[in-house]
């Protein structure tokens, strides 16, 4: 399936085949907007193919901020509305408290495999973009902030030793733009973009989570993408 527009192109699952005789796909579902269209362009490509493959939603929560569990379970209700014949297995949750401001990634990775030992997935598909050029960074002021291995990311499938397909990120060469091109294309604004939520700010600084704080990393990058905060805030 390809995926294209002004911004980019991406040959969705179809590049890696060892990714269509799996049987359970997790979706590293944050309820930001990238990971939600990587959930939507999952479930459609299923959908129209006829694929015997389930979906399995997971979301990691901040104890210290559960908004995104909130959006992502709306999320979730909704493409199993538009997609009532695709198979949305239990949506799994983490909960922790970080040990320290950068331990988020650590609480992931834990939780991640043991579903794999489990055999509750077969492979993992996040939603990982790359970031916005320099330029954009620096005018609107979130470029010391950026994950600098977003970088001109290249990285979209690894293996283990058995050639078995660990993790998947289609989207990691391309930039918020693509996936904000294809929300419009795909008549996505006006119900599942609302109910993403990209803010990482906790309560203090969003109101008890009722608007976006507008400082964060997340936050400008998704002013820069879509010319609007969660919600529509401009």
């Amino acid at each position: 399936m390809i995926i294209e527009n002004n911004y980019g192109r991406v040959n969705f699952m179809d590049e890696y085949p060892q990714l269509l005789e799996t049987k359970k796909i997790g979706i590293n579902l944050s309820a930001g907007t990238d990971s939600a269209f990587l959930m939507y362009s999952t479930l459609r490509k299923i959908y129209h193919e006829r694929l015997d493959i389930a979906v399995v939603p997971i979301t990691g929560v901040d104890n210290r901020r559960p908004v995104n569990e909130w959006h992502a379970r709306e999320i979730v209700t909704y493409f199993d509305q538009i997609f009532p014949n695709v198979m949305i297995n239990e949506h799994q949750f983490n909960y922790y408290v970080k040990d320290h401001e950068k331990d988020k990634p650590n609480k992931h990775r834990t939780h991640e495999k043991k579903l794999f030992s489990d055999g509750i997935i077969d492979v993992l598909f996040h939603g990982v973009t790359a970031n916005p050029d320099e330029r954009p960074m620096k005018d609107m002021g979130f470029y010391n902030n950026r994950e600098t291995k977003r970088d001109n990311n290249k990285k979209k499938f690894v293996s283990n030793n058995n050639n078995k397909a660990l993790w998947y990120a289609p989207f990691a060469h391309v930039n918020k733009k693509f996936i904000a091109e294809e929300y419009r294309k795909n008549r996505l604004m006006e119900e599942l973009f609302p109910m993403t939520a990209s803010c990482i700010g906790y309560a203090k600084q969003t109101n008890f989570w009722t608007e976006p704080c507008k400082k964060c990393w997340w936050c400008k990058e998704k002013k820069w993408a879509f010319g609007m905060y969660d919600g529509g805030v401009c």
